[in-house]
């Protein structure tokens, strides 16, 4: 229930508001009872009455056409306070919510100059008080609004004048609009309404500003974009080297013991054919010793270059197995033998 120090409150804030947002339209035509001419009065008491006949019998329809029309031609507080009564008892609460605060609006001016009019003003005042435990409100806040916006709550338009003030509104979901003046929505929500509450609702006219989005990831980036990092030479890699390094050496020390033998068989080779040939002259039954000697210093001399580029590379290789260079010489060293007609030795790279 609610405290009935509030009550005076939000009617008096609900007759300002109202009257702003609906007294205009109302009485778009009609004009006060003490500027009225004898026809003006005689015409709008004709609709008056069949108005007033029509509530009565609750011809809801009509009574409401018959009342306007009376007070488009005379804006009578008396005319307005039944037609806010029709409104009522026929259900349109939000409606008369509206009327009623016209109503004592205008019957407080009037009463001014006729005191007479303070019974229509308290009693609308009374009426409305009753209507706003069965009724819904919404409180509008608005952020950033352009002057030219304009405020739609439940399709009806809302003058700025009024946007601050609790505005009556039917139960149930209920669209709360802010458009510019281009017709273009600037913000809207949508809200439940319930009977006896004041639902706020807070629009923005100014867009949030994208969210910055976070900075890729490795994980993120193509393969064919990610730059390519360089590995250094693992201790499993320069391992690796050893295995070249033992057979170079191998191949180098296996020559040099060819290049023993043959050495020295030439060699004996030399010493007999020197004894047997005094002078350098050899008789020529030893054609075949000479070409024999000749045969075993040309394989001890290659012999000879094999095993000493054998042991040198071999050694090298092992040298780099073990990591005193540099990762990337370490990385790609390779070495092989290699033997032909015009050339023995060692090819490859450090």
């Amino acid at each position: 229930m609610r405290s009935p120090r509030r009550t005076p409150t939000l009617l008096a804030t609900g007759v300002l508001a109202c009257a702003v947002l609906f007294g205009p339209v109302a009485r778009a035509a009609g004009v006060s009872p003490d500027d009225a001419s004898v026809e003006q009065k005689k015409e709008a008491m004709a609709h008056f009455t069949a108005g007033k006949a029509a509530a009565e019998s609750k011809g809801w329809e009509k009574a409401e056409s018959e009342l306007r029309a009376s007070l488009e031609v005379v804006n009578s507080p008396n005319a307005r306070l039944v037609l806010a009564r029709a409104l009522r008892d026929s259900g349109k609460l939000d409606a008369a919510w509206a009327e009623y605060a016209a109503t004592a609006e205008g019957a407080t001016h009037l009463a001014a100059a006729d005191p007479r009019y303070q019974q229509t003003a308290d009693a609308a005042k009374s009426e409305q008080g009753e209507l706003e435990p069965k009724l819904a409100f919404v409180t509008v806040t608005i952020a950033h609004a352009p002057p030219d916006a304009t405020l739609k709550v439940g399709g009806r338009t809302v003058p700025a004048a009024a946007w601050a003030a609790p505005i009556a509104v039917p139960q149930g979901a209920l669209d709360v609009v802010l458009v510019g003046a281009d017709g273009k929505e600037l913000a809207r929500k949508t809200v439940p309404a319930a009977v006896g509450e004041k639902t706020p609702v807070d629009l923005d006219a100014q867009p949030a500003p994208p969210a910055t989005p976070p900075p890729p990831s490795a994980d993120d980036i193509p393969p064919s974009d990610k730059p390519v990092e360089e590995k250094p030479a693992t201790s499993s890699s320069r391992r690796n080297l050893r295995v070249p390094a033992y057979a170079v050496a191998g191949v180098g020390g296996a020559s040099l013991v060819v290049f023993g033998v043959f050495g020295a068989m030439g060699k004996s080779s030399y010493n007999d054919l020197h004894a047997a040939c005094p002078g350098g002259v050899c008789p020529p039954s030893k054609s075949s010793e000479i070409s024999s000697g000749k045969t075993q210093e040309l394989v001890a001399n290659v012999a000879l270059g094999v095993g000493i580029a054998g042991v040198a590379a071999g050694a090298t290789l092992f040298v780099l197995s073990l990591g005193g260079g540099s990762s990337s010489s370490t990385q790609a060293a390779s070495a092989s033998l290699v033997v032909s007609p015009t050339f023995i030795g060692l090819r490859g790279a450090l």
